[in-house]
């Protein structure tokens, strides 16, 4: 996944890694930035990876028991990757905004 900063709608895109670099919002091109993943990133995985052991190394033999063991998980870790992806929304806006007002001066 990429982010790229639209300055001529102000916006910013979430792309696929192989897409072409152009804003979803007026599909002109944009330019791409990178920042770093926020923390809630890493803790979506863990807690995915947490449920996904204790499903593992537990005997559950209903197999409704262990879609219901595991949908707590699943939902935290939902929360916490849409809650990263806002931040890094937020922060590739507030860096393409810094990079254009750059340009400017």
């Amino acid at each position: 996944m990429k982010l790229v900063y639209c300055g001529n709608c102000d916006a910013v895109s979430a792309l696929a890694t192989m897409e072409r670099e152009a804003c979803h919002t007026c599909g002109k091109t944009a330019v791409r930035i990178d920042v770093p993943r926020p923390w809630q990133y890493w803790v979506a995985i863990a807690v995915i990876l947490t449920g996904s052991a204790i499903l593992f190394l537990s005997y559950i033999p209903e197999i409704q028991f262990r879609f219901l063991v595991l949908l707590p998980f699943l939902g935290l870790g939902l929360f916490l990757s849409t809650w990263a992806m806002r931040v890094s929304k937020d922060r590739a806006l507030e860096a393409g905004r810094a990079r254009g007002k750059g340009k400017e001066a």
